[in-house]
């Protein structure tokens, strides 16, 4: 299932009753409030000829980087480097909070 304006696995699918294609409910939604017609067809619509279609939960494809070994490393790599980014920020505020807890207990 796939979005006729975007071209991605739609989070909220809804269908079109006029010429059932497929589409993102909130594209399709700001898409008939702006021209009043269907992107791909150019028939007039309206969102009561847009139906909800109910779906299990789409399980995203993984990402292209995903399917190679530099690609994984590459992914693991940069999660690495901002858990140590996240880390040191942490590690600078527990020293400004000690230094002003010491100062605090000086005074």
């Amino acid at each position: 299932m796939i979005c006729a304006i975007s071209g991605e696995v739609p989070d909220e699918p809804v269908v079109s009753k006029r010429s059932g294609l497929l589409f993102e409910r909130r594209l399709i939604e700001r898409y008939i409030e702006d021209h009043g017609k269907c992107p791909v067809t150019k028939e007039e619509l309206s969102m009561d000829d847009i139906v909800l279609v109910k779906t299990n939960k789409v399980v995203r494809p993984r990402p292209l980087q995903a399917a190679s070994i530099p690609g994984l490393l590459g992914i693991f790599q940069n999660e690495w480097d901002a858990l140590m980014l996240s880390n040191f920020a942490l590690e600078q505020q527990l020293h400004t909070a000690r230094q002003e807890l010491s100062h605090a207990l000086y005074q």
